[in-house]
């Protein structure tokens, strides 16, 4: 895979939409637009690699083991559509935990970059220019520290997270109605 040919994405919000803290496959739900973009991402031949913050497994809210039975059945839903996701990733920590082994201020939570330097160690390319798209400024500040683009989206938290943007955010390029609308922004002005 070639630098640059990679995007990142938030889940939560993002992909699917937003349910609180989702402790259970029944809650996972994709967007309307989240199969036709990441075809889009697909047929472009850009590398689809999914990096998310999931607090609820520090806090105690579900186990590690059933956030991967969770991410699991996102990656076979999109399998089913024939959608090719490079990696996932996902930052189980807090600084706040109740839980105490997941008790950390980590280098993975975003808007640090661990997540996204295992991307570019696994996928051995480089980050830097690429777009990451999701619903709030964490995934802003991510792209800005990782040397990439943002893109916020209005599903999820992202209404409310685009009345914080001010001079001194990391602004995001564009903001987006949804993932799909994301997309073809990125198709419309030939970033894919």
């Amino acid at each position: 895979m070639p630098d640059n040919k990679i995007i990142f994405l938030d889940r939560d919000g993002t992909i699917n939409k937003e349910d609180g803290y989702i402790t259970k496959v029944g809650q996972l739900e994709l967007y309307r637009g989240t199969v036709p973009a990441l075809r889009m991402l697909n047929e472009a031949g850009y590398g689809i690699v999914i990096v998310s913050n999931q607090a609820g497994v520090a806090k105690g809210l579900l186990t590690e083991s059933e956030l991967m039975k969770i991410n699991n059945a996102l990656l076979e839903m999109l399998g089913s559509e024939n959608i090719m996701v490079e990696r996932l990733y996902y930052c189980p920590h807090h600084p706040d935990a109740v839980i105490p082994e997941y008790k950390k201020d980590c280098e993975c939570r975003k808007p640090r970059t661990g997540m996204v330097q295992s991307a570019e160690k696994a996928l051995n390319v480089s980050a830097r220019g690429a777009y990451m798209i999701g619903d709030k400024l964490t995934d802003m500040e991510l792209a800005h520290n990782f040397g990439g683009k943002g893109i916020l989206l209005q599903t999820g938290y992202g209404k409310e997270e685009a009345r914080k943007i001010n001079s001194t955010a990391h602004n995001p390029v564009y903001i987006a109605g949804d993932i799909l609308d994301a997309v073809e922004w990125l198709k419309a002005n030939n970033k894919l």
